[in-house]
């Protein structure tokens, strides 16, 4: 377990994976972009410079980075 305060939880039956930041869902996502657009309403400056592989950063439940739905819904 990391001290991580994003985490990426398993993908759903639709393939999308639930985002929490600091402990408060954020929504969901079905890519990588749609992590960065979450964080981003939510207020973390500059989250399109997380490096979302780095387990400092990110704590991936279930699947890692390439965890995502051929297509989403």
């Amino acid at each position: 377990m990391t001290s991580a305060r994003l985490i990426i939880h398993p993908p759903d039956e639709n393939g999308s994976r639930p985002v929490r930041y600091d402990g408060a869902l954020l929504g969901t996502a079905d890519r990588p972009s749609d992590v960065i657009g979450l964080l981003r309403r939510a207020g973390v400056a500059a989250p399109e410079t997380l490096d979302l592989g780095d387990p400092e950063v990110v704590e991936w439940r279930g699947a890692g980075p390439e965890g995502w739905a051929e297509s989403p819904p």
